[in-house]
């Protein structure tokens, strides 16, 4: 049965507020805010919470409050986040919280929902001196195309002043985020908790950490104890997404030749030779086959199939920089199978194989991408809207002089070349200011899409803000497991006091990756020429 819990909320602030209840069903939840915080006659949005409750008798100490989540995306769910790792969370941070996830406004189970959607049609390192297959064009243009096709098709059905498209930005969900907060310190919950309740806790992951910086500039005053994980830059965020992102992205993928190397043949079926160098020449070689764009432009009779075989290498790679726990056992013989493919000119069975590992990387596998462009093409201020491939060209080889997958990493952003929706409201910068509270931004030395610069460069604009630097490979803190960083942040979050200048960096940890260091991961990298 639902428990309507009736909040006596005195007003509206500037950041808006939610507007009379919280509903709780066991421990899914919703709450009421303005579909408008700049025109609230307009009517109500829903946004849905659900919580992973603190425990009656906690073994963490009083009880102390609420913490708001986001996982990233932009476009990934908050509640899904808690109901997948709510008790994670709990066992890592403390078991006198909150965890509370939600679902961003237009997306997943808000209300109103980006409910729009269009069919697919079929259409400086080390690597630098390397020749690297590139992507051919036609998968940008596929893309391009599906966007502008699925943002017609938006705003006709969302782009209204009633619809989710014009109330998807970053800067609305920061609004929202204080609502809820607003929301609970009114229940008994808030009313009892240890900290104010009137503050802002949360943890951020990724573009979680571009919501927090946006939350922390515009409203100050209202930050708690506030962690963001993986490191998103602001500016570079706002002004095409990509820019200082896959700065460490290949040094990632170098340390898999040295696990290969270190393990043996025994446990890395793709090992040959006796250094890691010897590896890494392996796979130049087999990566330079798939060389798409050649195949493409001499008409060659399975250019499609180099094509794919190409685009799913490169998804595989980035699988792997993410969360290399997961990746480093599965790669060796999915580059073992594919030299056979080439070998015996039969890519087909090799691209099944890999479809089913990591997806279909083009249009046809695309799911949600609304939630996406919504969020990203809001922020941006629609600033790719209209533009074409030919516009890209420069960014595009930015991005290839970064990495060897770095050309993939633009496909997010693409469908803001056909979405036309402008957002009520955007947030711009500047980032940064003298919040309530310090905020502990933590990054990964080797992290391949927020790298580790980025959580100095954010700790350097806010008050007394920490960077927490874990010596560690792939993205955010869930993919290293690095209980040195686990433990500062619990501890950061009971006491709201971040680690101090010489206390604020963690030692390698990830011992199942089967490596062994020569000094930090940096340090190891560099000595086997790798960097």
């Amino acid at each position: 049965m639902r428990l309507t819990v009736v909040l006596a909320l005195l007003g509206l602030s500037n950041y808006g507020s939610a507007k009379d209840h919280i509903n709780y069903s066991n421990c899914t939840l919703d709450t009421t805010v303005p579909l408008d915080y700049q025109n609230p006659e307009l009517g109500e949005a829903v946004i849905p919470l659900v919580k992973y409750p603190a425990e009656a008798q906690s073994s963490s100490g009083a009880y102390q409050g609420m913490i708001l989540l986001n996982p990233g995306g932009p476009g990934h769910s908050g509640v899904e986040m808690v109901l997948s790792y709510g008790s994670t969370l709990q066992a890592a941070i403390g078991n006198n919280f909150d965890y509370v996830g939600f679902d961003p406004r237009g997306i997943h189970n808000s209300q109103p929902v980006a409910n729009c959607t269009s069919t697919p049609s079929s259409p400086g390192n080390n690597y630098k001196a390397r020749t690297i297959p590139r992507v051919s064009d036609e998968y940008y243009q596929s893309w391009i195309d599906y966007g502008i096709d699925l943002g017609r098709n938006c705003q006709h059905e969302v782009g209204g002043p009633l619809g989710a498209g014009t109330h998807m930005s970053t800067a609305t969900t920061a609004r929202d985020m204080l609502s809820i907060v607003d929301a609970f310190a009114m229940t008994h919950e808030g009313k009892i908790a240890a900290k104010p309740a009137n503050l802002l806790n949360y943890y951020g992951v990724s573009y979680g950490t571009f919501l927090g910086q946006t939350v922390a500039s515009m409203f100050p005053d209202r930050v708690g104890h506030v962690v963001l994980d993986g490191v998103v830059s602001p500016e570079g965020y706002v002004a095409n997404y990509t820019w200082s992102s896959v700065t460490h992205l290949d040094g990632v993928i170098s340390t898999f030749f040295i696990h290969c190397s270190q393990v043996g043949p025994g446990d890395c079926s793709f090992h040959t030779g006796s250094t890691p160098k010897d590896i890494q020449r392996r796979f130049d070689n087999t990566m330079a086959q798939l060389e798409a764009r050649g195949a493409a432009e001499n008409n060659w009779s399975n250019a499609t199939e180099i094509d794919s075989a190409l685009l799913l290498l490169k998804i595989g790679l980035l699988s792997l920089a993410n969360y290399p726990a997961d990746n480093f056992k599965v790669l060796p013989d999915v580059l073992v199978s594919l030299e056979t493919a080439l070998a015996n000119k039969n890519l087909g069975a090799w691209i099944d194989s890999a479809h089913q590992l990591y997806g279909d990387p083009g249009v046809d596998g695309s799911e949600n991408y609304q939630y996406i462009s919504g969020v990203l093409c809001s922020d941006m201020q629609n600033r790719w809207f209209g533009k074409t491939l030919e516009d890209l060209r420069p960014l595009l080889q930015y991005l290839e002089a970064q990495s060897i997958v770095g050309d993939i990493w633009i496909q997010s952003m693409l469908g803001c070349l056909g979405w036309s929706i402008q957002a009520t409201e955007t947030f711009q910068g500047p980032f940064g200011g003298d919040t309530a509270n310090p905020i502990l931004f933590v990054g990964n030395t080797f992290d391949p899409v927020t790298p580790y610069e980025n959580a100095l460069a954010g700790s350097s604009k806010f008050k007394n803000a920490q960077a927490l630097i874990v010596d560690g490979l792939g993205h955010g803190t869930s993919a290293t497991q690095n209980l040195c960083a686990l433990s500062k942040i619990a501890a950061y979050f009971q006491t709201g006091l971040p680690p101090t200048n010489d206390d604020a960096h963690c030692p390698f940890e990830q011992a199942g990756l089967g490596l062994t260091l020569n000094g930090t991961l940096e340090e190891t990298i560099r000595f086997y020429g790798l960097l």
